[in-house]
């Protein structure tokens, strides 16, 4: 049980650390780093799927609610939940004797940042996609994907290191 606090414990930190400070974080309207993706990616292996989801839809609804979106960040982040069991079996070799979160320990550097990149990238492609819903500046959309993209695995990779250290 005191698993789930932990998680929850995360999950507000990383919520008050998105929404006070970097949802203010702006320049030229291209920089949106998302780092409550971390609280998704550290969820247990063992975790059935409709699980996953549904945590994934109540992460994405309370950063829907802080961020007054609408519903964009709970469409990806259950797309993200939805995959992570595919992500895990393409990732993770001996899943058998793996029990406990994905971390940077657990799965090794390679296999961390390779789905970690893939995370970020299905989750801000489906949120900017469906923040822009044309494909009329699809240039600047794409420049939006990128450069959040960059930001957001550089501080969740950060986030990673600082809990591998303490």
């Amino acid at each position: 049980m005191t698993n789930w606090f932990k998680y929850i414990g995360i999950f507000a930190l990383l919520l008050f650390l998105q929404v006070l400070l970097l949802d203010n974080l702006h320049w030229l309207g291209l920089v949106h780093p998302f780092v409550y993706l971390w609280v998704i990616i550290l969820l247990p292996i063992e975790l059935p799927r409709w699980m996953q989801m549904l945590i994934g839809a109540s992460v994405g609804a309370v950063m829907d609610i802080f961020t007054h979106a609408a519903g964009i960040h709970m469409a990806g982040c259950v797309m993200i939940a939805y995959a992570r069991p595919l992500l895990v079996a393409r990732y993770v070799q001996d899943i058998e004797r793996m029990k406990g979160a994905i971390t940077l320990d657990a799965i090794g550097p390679g296999n961390y940042i390779r789905m970690l990149a893939v995370i970020v990238a299905v989750h801000h492609a489906i949120v900017f996609m469906l923040e822009a819903f044309t494909f009329q500046h699809f240039g600047y959309t794409l420049l939006q994907i990128v450069v959040s993209g960059v930001l957001s695995f550089a501080f969740i990779l950060m986030l990673e290191y600082v809990r591998k250290n303490t």
